[in-house]
């Protein structure tokens, strides 16, 4: 599974390389619990934004399963990174 987080990594820097500073995603097993902890930086404010997404791991059995909560996940990142992203234009008009 690493590898795949690492390809789903690769792809959101790349997507986001003009607004990105600093990404990271970092996961995590605890009490039945997959977490993603995760955060960047934008280039326009260089603030570090940061939060966890958490999901049963019960959810995520097989490798099947798990490739689709992790990008399922990534989606949510992206959305996250896309409303940083507005917040940032927002303030500057």
């Amino acid at each position: 599974m690493k590898a795949y987080i690492d390809k789903l990594s690769a792809n959101l820097i790349d997507q986001y390389k003009l607004y990105i500073e600093t990404f990271m995603v970092d996961l995590w097993s605890d009490h039945g619990l997959i977490e993603f902890h995760v955060g960047y930086a934008l280039r326009s404010d260089h603030k570090l934004r940061n939060f966890v997404i958490k999901v049963e791991a019960a959810e995520a059995i097989n490798d099947v399963e798990r490739r689709a909560v992790i990008a399922a996940l990534f989606v949510e990142i992206e959305d996250a990174i896309d409303e940083g992203i507005a917040g940032e234009l927002e303030e500057a008009n």
